[in-house]
């Protein structure tokens, strides 16, 4: 539940923005944009990975450093680095009509694989 409460935010935030990316943000070259329906997945992996570790975090079970090193699997996973994740989130991220429905299909993947459902 408090997953479904952290989307909702993100796309109230994200909703907020005013101003569009015209342009590719400085970085990030035509053939480097990461497919819409990656994006998606991705999107989704890093959520529950969040979700994941903030469990660790309220058991004092994260040690330092460990957040980056699943991250860093995660975007291995994907073959996408850190820095190509995060271009790539401020290019979808200018365009919010869109971005908003790309984490309506983000909630859907989610909930898909079964862990946003606590009847499931």
């Amino acid at each position: 539940m408090r997953c479904l409460a952290f989307l909702t935010f993100i796309l109230l935030l994200t909703g907020c923005k005013t101003s569009g990316v015209k342009d590719l943000p400085q970085g990030l070259i035509k053939d480097s944009i990461i497919p819409r329906s990656e994006m998606i997945n991705i999107l989704a992996d890093v959520h529950l990975l969040e979700a994941a570790l903030q469990m660790k975090r309220n058991k004092n079970e994260a040690p330092t450093g460990f957040e980056k090193f699943y991250f860093n699997k995660l975007f291995s996973k994907y073959k996408v680095s850190d820095g190509k994740f995060k271009l790539n989130l401020t290019f979808y991220e200018g365009n919010p009509e869109n971005f908003r429905k790309m984490y309506e299909d983000v909630i859907k993947e989610l909930d898909s694989r079964g862990k946003l459902s606590p009847l499931k």
